[in-house]
């Protein structure tokens, strides 16, 4: 027993010096920089891991191809595929310049939730950066006929792409993707973008705290701006008169900055709006003072967001800002709910709350109707608070606001036959509020008394196309082709001009989401004084690039080019001929759920 220990141990030993004395021999030419890596890791073909995964999709379908890496810088972002970003080749195919270009024109304030949630999700997903376009001809050269050194800039573009989140009032994403970056490079301007980015989004308390301890390491103008912005927010008037004295006496002159320290320090009315100046966006939003009040309902939606969650700034004009925030999506329906609910009426009010509310204010009115519909126990009384509430709201244009607002109170209302009169209105707002399961059941109740009332007839074919276009199951024994003869469900009450308009719209939108009208259906829309209509349309080669992009699957580019199209007032105000190029080049790309998202708010104050 004793020789075979010995034995093993021996053999042991033997192996131990072997593989030692190999790897010695492996490292001996580490200082030789001529000897070429060890390739540690075997080539992988990109071709065959396809056909595997191919044949292997033929056996199962639980395997999904993604993106695979390549050589390609990161375009620092940190919303993946399957939470939904664009994917990892979203600028595939955009050069890097023509990048830039869209990123800049990209609109943050259009008034539109879906519009809100493309661009959010263009800015911070993760992604290979657009690269720069390989340019044809001869290199250019130094004076001495050297070729000249051209570098690449960044395409990375973190500072536009903070700037426009900040506006959107995307603060979390905003403070992820800088968190994103490689703290080695937060440095020099990218660091002062960053944080001027999230002083707009509202994040005043730990920036502010950053910036007076940068300011006290360094004499740099930008950051002696920064301190005495902080220094007003946190309300230290004199503090941030005496910075901004010892700031001017080290400068020439006198700049728009100082103008409007000295104003806003002084309360003064002669304020002017600045869209250019990120001073004024930041101050006007958190500081107090009734002069600004005017200026306050003009901000980007990261400002409207600020506002409204400002406690120290009156109800009236937070609540004003609030409805706006939440039209384009930078504030929660249920913030704007809660803030409805702490304004006190006097009790009796609610006894008159229908008649009371016509003398008030849109807001207002608004809110007592929605207090009205939550504290009334009647099922029939809160209807009706509940439809004089949408009536209004769609009246100013903001029906998609309280339909996403009133949606916990309209969840305690069972459809049912006697509120036949509230069915129309309670199928649109749940439709708008995107529960289409309570559209379906409020659709149901006016399917089943459609032979028997005019009224509700109507009403359930003006619900039609909205349906469709929605992609929720018609009610029977309606079809699809039904859905498009929009004409038949319009209001009499309706002048010609504006049954024109409106069918007319419908039916783009329809066309676009891949329902095409049935035969004949436009021609009952030409009329003598239609031939010919005024609409804002963008440019041709625009909208032939959209085209183009959409073609060759440039997913970013779509989707940029699509929200610079639609513009700042958003899908409810563009034209058909954008509609129409943007639904189509969306679902082109794959983008099925925003093109649908879009058609809806595009469709849904037309069909009321």
């Amino acid at each position: 027993m004793i020789s075979y220990k010995y034995i093993f141990k021996s053999i042991y030993i033997l192996l131990f010096f072997y593989f030692f004395s190999f790897n010695l021999f492996a490292q001996e030419d580490i200082g030789n920089v001529e000897v070429s890596p060890q390739n540690i890791v075997p080539e992988i073909n990109e071709d065959e891991i396809i056909e595997k995964v191919t044949i292997q999709n033929d056996i199962t379908n639980e395997i999904i191809i993604d993106d695979l890496p390549n050589d390609n810088p990161s375009w620092i972002g940190n919303l993946s595929l399957e939470e939904g970003g664009l994917g990892w080749n979203m600028w595939k195919g955009t050069d890097s310049s023509f990048a830039k270009i869209l990123l800049e024109a990209l609109p943050v304030d259009a008034p539109s939730p879906a519009m809100r949630d493309l661009a959010k999700r263009l800015l911070i997903s993760e992604a290979y950066q657009p690269i720069a376009k390989k340019e044809d001809g001869l290199k250019a050269l130094s004076p001495n006929g050297q070729p000249l050194e051209i570098i690449e800039l960044d395409a990375k573009y973190l500072s536009l792409r903070f700037n426009k989140l900040a506006s959107l009032g995307a603060k979390n994403e905003l403070l992820d993707l800088s968190k994103s970056v490689p703290i080695e490079n937060m440095v020099g301007e990218l660091a002062k973008d960053a944080i001027y980015a999230r002083l707009l989004s509202g994040e005043t308390d730990q920036v502010c705290n950053e910036v007076i301890a940068l300011s006290q390491r360094t004499n740099e103008t930008y950051w002696r701006k920064a301190l005495i912005v902080c220094q007003l927010i946190l309300g230290k008037r004199d503090a941030a008169l005496l910075s901004l004295e010892l700031l001017l006496a080290e400068l020439d002159s006198e700049d728009n900055f100082s103008e409007l320290i000295y104003a806003l320090a002084d309360e003064s009315n002669e304020i002017e709006f600045d869209q250019n100046s990120i001073y004024f966006k930041i101050l006007i939003a958190v500081l107090p003072g009734k002069q600004l009040d005017k200026h306050r309902l003009s901000l980007d939606p990261a400002g409207l967001s600020v506002v409204a969650q400002n406690i120290n700034l009156p109800w009236d004009i937070r609540m004003q800002v609030a409805e706006k925030a939440v039209l384009a999506g930078s504030l929660n329906s249920k913030y704007l709910g809660d803030l409805a609910s702490q304004y006190k009426f006097d009790e009796e009010i609610f006894s008159r709350a229908a008649s009371e509310s016509h003398s008030m204010e849109g807001y207002k009115a608004r809110t007592l109707l929605l207090q009205a519909a939550a504290l009334n126990t009647s099922l029939i009384e809160r209807a009706r608070f509940l439809r004089l509430l949408l009536d209004s709201a769609d009246k100013d244009l903001i029906f998609q606001v309280y339909a996403g607002v009133s949606m916990p109170i309209l969840l305690t209302i069972k459809p049912r036959p006697d509120l036949i009169w509230f069915a129309s209105s309670a199928a649109r707002a749940a439709i708008a509020g995107g529960n289409y399961q309570l559209a379906s059941e409020w659709i149901s109740v006016l399917g089943k008394t459609i032979d028997l009332d005019y009224e509700s007839s109507g009403s359930l074919l003006r619900l039609l196309p909205l349906i469709a276009i929605s992609g929720e199951p018609l009610p029977s024994p309606f079809n699809r082709e039904q859905a498009t003869d929009v004409w038949s469900g319009l209001s009499d009450n309706f002048t010609r001009a504006d049954k024109e308009k409106r069918a007319s719209r419908l039916l783009v939108l329809l066309s676009a989401m891949g329902i095409e009208s049935k035969i004949g259906v436009w021609k009952n829309i030409i009329s003598i004084n239609n031939l010919y209509v005024n609409e804002k349309i963008p440019s041709t080669a625009l909208r032939y690039q959209l085209h183009d992009a959409a073609r060759y699957n440039r997913i970013a580019e779509v989707v940029s080019i699509s929200l610079i199209m639609l513009g700042s007032e958003g899908p409810s105000k563009s034209g058909l001929v954008t509609l129409n190029a943007v639904i189509r080049a969306l679902r082109q790309v794959g983008l099925e759920s925003d093109a649908r998202k879009i058609a809806i708010e595009a469709a849904i104050l037309y069909v009321n």
